[in-house]
């Protein structure tokens, strides 16, 4: 029997919240594989961001469905780093959360299928917030 090997993420954020995200999913699932951290750092200009991203890219196995790239916030420098490298077979998400990292690395051990691991994870965003509390107005 043949260890498969899971979906590749990448996680990128401004400063350390993609460190701290794997940190705390830790915590709560145990240690995961092939996950690639990226955290821009005051003064990174984009190509160097870039070239950052690649490098940890390489380190990922890679079973040839793609890469899941998890990025902070749409349109930011992590973002575009995502763009830049981007395949056909790879897929970018912007404004991850903790709720939202734990439902791909769920569904990322339950499929080998990059779509349907994000179909489901996608599916829980309306579950991913909460407020409790009264707004006035």
């Amino acid at each position: 029997m043949t260890d498969r090997i899971p979906t590749p993420i990448m996680l990128i954020s401004h400063d350390g919240l993609a460190a701290a995200m794997v940190r705390a999913s830790a915590m709560i699932m145990g240690e995961q594989e092939n996950i690639g951290v990226v955290g821009l750092e005051e003064g990174d200009g984009l190509s160097n961001f870039i070239g950052k991203v690649q490098d940890n890219i390489a380190d990922l196995k890679d079973a040839g469905q793609g890469i899941i790239f998890l990025v902070d916030i749409p349109f930011g420098t992590p973002w575009n780093a995502s763009v830049a490298v981007k395949r056909e077979i790879d897929h970018i998400v912007a404004g991850v959360s903790l709720p939202f990292f734990l439902e791909v690395l769920n569904y990322r051990n339950q499929y080998n299928e990059i779509e349907k691991i994000l179909t489901d994870s996608l599916s829980c965003k309306d579950q991913c917030f909460c407020y409790l509390g009264s707004l006035k107005r």
